[in-house]
């Protein structure tokens, strides 16, 4: 489970407006939902974040197919008012086991490995089990 949030998206909205806000958030959806595969699934989680099941994957699996988002969505052009403006995006990643006793569960832990990802600097894929990987991070 990917649990993905647009970095300094309120900066977005406060400064162009709502209605950019919402063109860069279907811009995000769209590179997102052409990414996954088709026994995945990607869903909007709440205001700037999206949620992404990648369907029987290991840990190292779904961080690459992570970092593969991170990179493309921070390479993409977004053009508002002033010229184009970088986004980019934050990730937790959490595994689901056998002992979990709901989905509720792996969300929690892919929300805790996102949360580290924002106070480590933003724009980084982060592990349910730390914030270490096993990929040197790409930049765009």
């Amino acid at each position: 489970l990917l649990l993905l949030d647009i970095d300094h998206f309120k900066k977005v909205n406060d400064t162009f407006g709502h209605h950019t806000g919402d063109e860069v958030l279907v811009k995000v959806a769209g590179l997102f939902a052409r990414m996954v595969r088709g026994v995945d699934m990607v869903a909007r989680f709440g205001g700037e974040e999206f949620i992404v099941l990648v369907h029987g994957d290991s840990l190292e699996g779904a961080q690459i197919a992570a970092e593969r988002m991170r990179v493309a969505v921070a390479a993409a052009p977004y053009a508002l008012k002033d010229g184009l403006a970088p986004v980019t995006i934050s990730i937790g990643v959490a595994l689901a086991r056998p002992e979990d006793p709901d989905v509720a569960e792996i969300v929690e832990r892919a929300d805790q490995a996102l949360y580290r990802a924002k106070r480590e600097g933003r724009n980084r894929v982060c592990l349910e089990a730390g914030c270490g990987t096993v990929l040197d991070p790409v930049s765009p």
